[in-house]
């Protein structure tokens, strides 16, 4: 989890904002996220830096505020709970109603931060009333190229469901393109900003339809919705799955040479081929699927998109783009008492998500889930979470130096407690 470095900022502003503003962010989507509003306050606190040792002037004729400036990035994204097309004049309104704000700011105050939040947007078409505003636009404005293409692509998949994956790859690269190509309406507002280099790299990519192609090509959305039977027990969450062509079944752990169901088949029915289609190379779907209804066994992976560095099954080679939201499925998931990771890389991607210590293997961590969902966790006091375990289990890849039946006896620790 990133940390705010703001030493300039007062401390009872940040106890306000970090204790009443900033955690309502843990409901949102990847793009308005806790981990992006920290993102933002930190590069708009270095441009504050780099601005105020040039001597800038708010539009008051004051120098600028920290204060400000900490505040405006703290609350650019929050109208997101009421849609994202107009979220930033939600932002804005936000901003200006809460009376809190009034402890530490003057009415004109509040107005250029209400004003510098509704101009934060990089599509917006007028430019940012004051330097306040031009701030938070750039400090909002990410400039990589796997995270831009990863965010198009997961927004022509939602919103053009119809399209072939022809249409999906125009429609990103179109949208890439008219946004941050040549002549794109995306404006840096200082000049010597580091976006400047990074806009550069961009814009040199996106000059080249087949690179842009071939980069398409590498990023994978998760095949499978989430397995979750009623009252499930245990969640288990691997990486992410092999390329198609390596399924022997249209179901988790589909490769034939993983030994999961072998696992399961040994510590359940003493039997490791149990769910093996007798003389053939596949596992027995309908058999795997009815054991995990009626075990309480719940299955998805810990990234939701990835990118393939390689065409293979290796986790080495796997870039997490969107994690899953683990936090999510568990809320929807009363009984659940368990996180179960199979494999070294969703251990660790399953301890950042969840902002804990990697267990060590066949060890777990506890850490709380809110009860019900709601505007932010902090909105749920201690009588309505519940304390799961996150369990780090070895890996079910033969690669991974551990005897089948010692692999049973470790899985054995959490499946068996009932």
């Amino acid at each position: 989890m990133k940390n705010i470095t703001a030493p300039e900022v007062r401390a009872d502003i940040r106890n306000y904002v970090e204790t009443n503003i900033i955690p309502c962010y843990d409901s949102y989507d990847k793009a308005h996220s806790r981990s992006h509003i920290l993102t933002v306050i930190n590069q708009s606190m270095e441009l504050f830096r780099k601005l105020s040792a040039k001597g800038e002037h708010g539009p008051d004729g004051l120098p600028l505020s920290p204060d400000m400036v900490y505040v405006i990035a703290a609350y650019h994204d929050l109208g997101v709970c009421e849609g994202r097309e107009m979220h930033h004049i939600v932002s804005g309104r936000m901003l200006a109603e809460d009376t809190a704000l009034c402890k530490w700011f003057s009415p004109g105050q509040i107005s250029i931060m209400k004003e510098a939040v509704e101009d934060h947007r990089s599509s917006g078409k007028s430019w940012p009333r004051s330097i306040y505003g031009r701030i938070v636009s750039e400090a909002d404005k990410t400039i990589d190229f796997d995270t831009v293409f990863s965010r198009a692509i997961l927004y022509a998949r939602a919103h053009f469901p119809e399209l072939s994956d022809e249409g999906i790859f125009t429609k990103s690269y179109g949208h890439l393109r008219e946004k941050y190509g040549d002549g794109g309406y995306l404006r840096l507002q200082f000049g010597d900003s580091p976006n400047t280099v990074r806009l550069a790299g961009l814009r040199e990519k996106l000059r080249d339809p087949e690179y842009m192609r071939r980069e398409y090509s590498l990023f994978e959305v998760h095949p499978l919705h989430p397995f979750v039977p009623e009252g499930a027990r245990v969640l288990m969450l691997g990486s992410f799955p092999p390329p198609h062509a390596r399924w022997s079944m249209e179901f988790f752990y589909p490769n034939f040479q993983n030994d999961m169901w072998r696992i399961m088949g040994l510590l359940f029915y003493g039997d490791p081929s149990y769910f093996v289609v007798s003389g053939q190379k596949r596992f027995d779907f309908d058999k795997v699927v009815d054991f995990c209804r009626r075990e309480g066994i719940a299955l998805y992976d810990a990234a939701y998109m990835v990118k393939r560095l390689r065409g293979n099954a290796s986790d080495s080679f796997l870039k997490i783009i969107e994690p899953t939201d683990i936090q999510a499925l568990l809320r929807n998931m009363p009984s659940c008492t368990a996180v179960v990771s199979t494999g070294g890389k969703s251990a660790e991607q399953i301890a950042s998500i969840l902002d804990v210590q990697v267990p060590p293997v066949g060890g777990y961590v506890p850490f709380e889930v809110p009860s019900q969902s709601g505007k932010s966790v902090d909105a749920v006091d201690c009588a309505g979470t519940r304390t799961v375990r996150f369990y780090r289990m070895p890996s079910s890849s033969r690669a991974y130096p551990l005897p089948l039946e010692k692999k049973a006896a470790a899985y054995s620790v959490v499946l068996c407690r009932k």
